[in-house]
């Protein structure tokens, strides 16, 4: 899965808030308060000190068509990398089935 050589995930999703919100006139405030977090969180993950948390990433996918679009292609890097060791193991014994049917119910959630 980590055979080519890729941004850290962390670095992309740091790289995608500080695009969106550095060129703005109060960059740290108008983060904070799309990630609903204190202004020095915001401030430590535009210097690149610290990434934010699940919940705080989540508000600000839900702020953000380009961190939400930036989570998605991620995602979809990681789906394409597992398909990709799966066809390479399939003498494991799960040949002829895809990786969401062996998962299906696992790892996705409900509404």
């Amino acid at each position: 899965m980590m055979g080519l050589t890729h941004m850290p995930v962390r670095d992309r999703l740091l790289n995608v808030i500080k695009r969106e919100f550095e060129p703005l006139r109060f960059a740290t405030e108008m983060l904070a308060r799309a990630a609903k977090k204190t202004p020095r969180a915001a401030r430590n993950w535009l210097s690149g000190t610290n990434a934010p948390d699940a919940e705080a990433l989540i508000e600000l996918m839900a702020s953000s068509n380009a961190i939400a679009a930036e989570v998605e292609r991620l995602v979809a890097e990681r789906r394409k990398a597992r398909e990709e060791e799966e066809c390479l193991g399939s003498s494991s014994g799960f040949a002829g089935s895809s990786g969401s049917e062996r998962m299906a119910g696992h790892h996705h959630l409900s509404t």
